[in-house]
């Protein structure tokens, strides 16, 4: 039997695509991946335990909770739109999400950048966290096993200067321009506001590091 699932978003119903022979599972695996724009196959749905009189296929209007989704038990509605046993009835099956997350390709000591590899898992792996852009350059904070999901707790970027090496600094006025050079006082990405030493007068100043490895002072 031909069926259509509704998805609720916040207090508004969408109409999702139908659906074949729909079961309650199907119709919530199918409401779930529209709401976090996953494939179907990266949700699975179980535990989902029908009242009685709730009928096994029916087509059914799902109607998810406003807040953000993740794995665990999710308190939802079902309404039957068509078919024998028509009703709402509220269930709570367990919810688990799948996705692609960066993990270690090799161990890591603290302080060695990480190669990655992207491996399928269930997200509620990470507690809670969230991965890392495998995209950009990360290197270790603590030792990191190999085949070990990859948190900003466990990583953090690696720094384009870093504490102790010394740069220009520029302070710009109109046309005038006035260099001096600068210890950098933490590691720092570019765009960063970071703290200086000045060489000369050893004044500490706070500019804003540019792509050029010069910190800006201010001025335009």
């Amino acid at each position: 039997m031909g069926s259509r699932v509704l998805l609720a978003l916040g207090l508004a119903a969408v109409l999702a695509a139908p659906a074949e022979a729909a079961t309650p599972t199907e119709a919530i695996r199918a409401a779930v991946a529209e709401r976090l724009s996953m494939s179907v196959a990266d949700v699975e749905v179980f535990d989902v335990e029908l009242p009685a009189g709730a009928p096994a296929n029916a087509d059914y209007n799902v109607r998810l909770p406003s807040y953000g989704l993740q794995s665990g038990r999710q308190p939802l509605e079902l309404e039957v739109i068509a078919g024998t046993g028509a009703g709402s009835w509220r269930v709570r099956p367990m919810v688990r999400l799948y996705g692609l997350v960066p993990v270690a390709e090799v161990a890591v000591a603290a302080g060695a950048p990480i190669p990655f590899r992207l491996e399928r898992m269930a997200l509620d792996t990470l507690r809670g966290a969230s991965p890392v852009n495998p995209s950009l350059p990360w290197e270790a904070r603590v030792s990191i096993s190999a085949g070990r999901p990859v948190t900003p707790s466990l990583a953090r970027l690696v720094p384009d200067v870093r504490e102790g090496e010394v740069v220009p600094v520029v302070v710009r006025r109109g046309p005038l321009e006035v260099r001096c050079e600068a210890r950098v006082e933490a590691d720092a990405r570019f765009g960063d506001a970071v703290p200086v030493l000045n060489l000369t007068t050893h004044t500490r100043l706070a500019g804003i590091l540019q792509p050029d490895r010069t910190v800006l002072l201010g001025g335009s």
